[in-house]
């Protein structure tokens, strides 16, 4: 295993010069980020949170008017700066809703296209996880990715989350707010959120995130094996 590894590691370093891109699409608090910083970190490749990009947006618009419409974000969308994506803020779960409704404008998610595909070529490739990646932003991507878990047990992480954060909400108001929220990406006209055919399914119900490492980085290496055998043909 650790053997088989290493010559992956190695190959992946030349693979990268080309513009390795790993997809990573799903839905609402099913574990994509933990995926992708696992295969960010475990491969060493740059890794891009996209859903920061819409909920800083809507943070920074809040934060300069009453309201976070349409108009008033493109106000303030080419003024973002990397620093406006690290604020802990931006987890609340207002924002998440605003971002959710951003994410619908076709102008806010051509704006945002252009900043998450140039990502990539600054570190020579990247792992991002959005609801988009794949479908849109690149669809070219080499190894693509769709995580999903039971609405129940994505309500019970976010309701954990959100306690840590020292939010008052109950679970039946988390886990309504997540079904609303897949509802609006599923059936969006713009970029809705959907499981490409050519994307490997990882559904967390049951995986232990203590055990998720191993399965995710043995679902990446099978695939990256898979596309070193191509090109060698």
């Amino acid at each position: 295993m650790e053997r088989t590894l290493s010559i992956i590691k190695e190959k992946g370093r030349n693979y990268i010069k080309n513009l390795l891109i790993i997809a990573v699409d799903g839905t609402s608090a099913s574990g994509k980020g933990t995926v992708a910083k696992i295969i960010a970190e475990y491969f060493g490749i740059s890794y891009l949170d996209t859903g920061l990009l819409y909920r800083a947006l809507a943070f920074k618009t809040l934060k300069n008017y009453k309201t976070a419409s349409l108009k008033n974000a493109l106000k303030v969308i080419n003024s973002l700066k990397s620093e406006d994506f690290s604020d802990p803020q931006l987890r609340l779960q207002k924002y998440g809703e605003i971002a959710s409704r951003l994410a619908q404008e076709k102008l806010i998610r051509d704006m945002l296209l252009s900043f998450q595909r140039n990502f990539p070529r600054q570190s020579n490739g990247a792992v991002l996880d959005g609801r988009d990646i794949g479908s849109i932003v690149f669809p070219e991507a080499q190894i693509k990715l769709f995580v999903t878990a039971d609405l129940s047990v994505r309500a019970h992480r976010r309701h954990e989350e959100m306690q840590r954060m020292g939010q008052t909400i109950s679970l039946k108001e988390v886990e309504d707010s997540l079904k609303a929220r897949d509802e609006r990406d599923m059936n969006r006209v713009i970029a809705p959120l959907k499981c490409l055919t050519d994307a490997t399914v990882i559904d967390t119900t049951n995986i232990p995130f203590s055990s998720l490492k191993k399965e995710i980085i043995e679902i990446v290496e099978k695939k990256y094996k898979s596309l070193s055998l191509g090109s060698s043909e």
